[in-house]
């Protein structure tokens, strides 16, 4: 008997065996098109299949499962109208040629590849709902291009990944319980197999490998632990011990505007993170009080030069009016490699980021703070800098502020004179001196991913040592209750964000800090709400 450990992504116990799940990626030929109006026309048939489908699949489970079933498919179909998707397969056919089944795919395998790149846990794991997209246009063209294997009732589906659509038919089929070699709680996989109370656990990494085709296994959601080859004791203490995930006493519908407060009064301020523009209408819908991180890496993405000034004040200002009094706080874009001066690095975790990367590109961040300042006149906006490891670098980031706002005074535009100036806390070495920056910053945003990869030397983008990466470790902890004391001595507020503030088993030690904000994506908010008023 073994015993390996990941991420537990849904309460629960199962008890089976091991079946691997293995759709056959059929090779699609990169075969020409002999009419690129007709292989579009095609295309974009196929995407209004895709579309339908999606609409009669968001009725069904919301019917059958919920409302937040439901979104998550309404998402996917978001992602179907996404401008960079229908773009690349435009460019596919029109402009290179390509019959649209290869189109498709491409196109997929590109979104695949930039959200697998991505530091964010929560944007890798949209990977897999890229993947279903494109398996449903796909599929609407030629059913053969998306084959689905059946698995025997009553076994544990094992994958590198899952995607909400093998989610629900493969619990349709009877399936007991999930493990994955990747992925993470706020998948939309992970976020539905919660919802139909099957037990699961993700991130098992390198682990993975040990797992045998057929092998008996626990499966413990709780923990996040999984039980090789059990024997006949650990089997019965697991099931005289099996637990049920605990049910919430409010509806969804009930706790969007429900107060995220504890049953002894205790507020929890909680803030949405958001990578795009197009994430706004699943903030407003979740209840969420604000976005607490809008990263911006999206608007540099794909193209050849930086967004003009213009075109990012009609971003920020549209989501501006949208939240009304509810705050937005924007984060400085971190790199984009179509931007850089320098080659391909070898650790780019540790490379020209965050800061850094705006301290090379000293226009671009004066191009950015003109466009925050010019949206922040008349609304709540604030801005926030990444990856600061001392105080004089907060020091130049203000005195570029300062730049762009004589800039615009000079020019007679208006602009916020009073832009509050937050600073991430996203490494050690700005944890470790959080008293002297929370003498120059007006709030903190505590990144607990990027405290976890650099204190544990463990990069959250590598499979290879996923099971290091540990926002539990002792280390991890203490520069967060750091960061937060140094903030509180200071009189100023702080924000705990990344992959710990969305899990429910921080909130007693959040709340045992004095934290009084959390920033997650908009798929936690209503989960983590439930689990703070459940709290005493």
């Amino acid at each position: 008997m073994q015993k390996i450990r990941g991420i537990a992504a849904s309460g629960g116990v199962a008890f089976g065996p091991v079946r691997f799940f293995e759709p056959p990626k059929r090779k699609i030929a990169a075969r020409k098109a002999e009419d690129r109006e007709q292989e579009f026309a095609r295309a974009e048939w196929a995407r209004e299949a895709a579309r339908q489908e999606l609409e009669e699949l968001c009725r069904v489970v919301g019917r059958e499962i919920g409302g937040e079933s439901e979104k998550i498919f309404q998402i996917h179909a978001m992602m179907l109208e996404d401008d960079d998707f229908r773009e690349a397969i435009r460019r596919a056919i029109l402009t290179e040629g390509w019959a649209a089944e290869y189109a498709i795919r491409r196109a997929t395998d590109q979104m695949i590849a930039m959200f697998a790149g991505m530091e964010d846990t929560y944007m890798r794991a949209r990977l897999a709902d890229v993947q279903d997209i494109g398996q449903r246009m796909l599929r609407a063209l030629d059913p053969e291009l998306a084959e689905f294997p059946e698995l025997p009732a009553g076994c544990v589906a094992a994958a590198p990944y899952f995607t909400p659509s093998q989610v629900l038919r493969l619990c349709g089929c009877g399936v007991l319980g999930f493990v994955t070699r990747e992925g993470s709680r706020t998948s939309h996989a992970a976020i539905l197999v919660r919802m139909l109370s099957v037990p699961a656990v993700a991130a098992l990494g390198v682990s993975y490998s040990r797992l045998s085709d057929g092998a008996g296994v626990i499966v413990d959601g709780f923990t996040g632990d999984v039980v090789l080859n059990p024997d006949e004791e650990t089997a019965r203490e697991y099931h005289a011990c099996e637990r049920k995930p605990a049910v919430g006493e409010e509806a969804p519908g009930q706790l969007r505007t429900l107060p995220s407060r504890t049953r002894g009064g205790r507020a929890v301020k909680i803030l949405a993170k958001i990578w795009r523009q197009s994430d706004l209408p699943l903030v407003l819908e979740s209840g969420a009080e604000g976005v607490g991180l809008f990263r911006t890496e999206s608007l540099f993405r794909n193209r050849s030069a930086p967004p003009p000034e213009e075109e990012q004040y009609q971003i920020y200002l549209s989501l501006a009016r949208q939240l009304g009094d509810r705050p937005l706080t924007v984060r400085t874009t971190t790199q984009d490699g179509r931007l850089q001066s320098f080659g391909e690095e070898m650790n780019p975790a540790m490379g020209v980021r965050g800061i850094r990367f705006s301290f090379e590109n000293p226009e671009v961040l004066c191009t950015q703070l003109r466009a925050i300042l010019r949206a922040a006149a008349d609304h709540n906006v604030a801005v926030t800098f990444p990856m600061v490891t001392s105080a004089e670098e907060l020091r130049h980031a203000r005195a570029i502020l300062q730049r762009a706002m004589r800039e615009l005074r000079g020019e007679g535009v208006p602009f916020s004179e009073k832009l509050p100036v937050g600073v991430m806390i996203d490494t050690p070495a700005a944890a470790l001196i959080a008293d002297e920056l929370a003498r120059e910053a007006d709030f903190f945003d505590v990144g607990t991913n990027g405290l976890t990869q650099f204190t544990l030397a463990a990069d959250r983008s590598n499979p290879a040592v996923s099971t290091l990466y540990n926002f539990h470790h002792p280390a991890v902890l203490e520069l967060v209750r750091r960061a937060v004391f140094a903030a509180k001595n200071a009189g100023i507020p702080s924000v705990v964000c990344g992959d710990a503030a969305g899990d429910p088993r921080m909130l007693s030690y959040f709340l045992g800090l004095g934290v009084e904000a959390l920033s997650v994506p908009p798929s936690s908010v209503l989960e983590l709400r439930r689990a703070i008023r459940s709290m005493e």
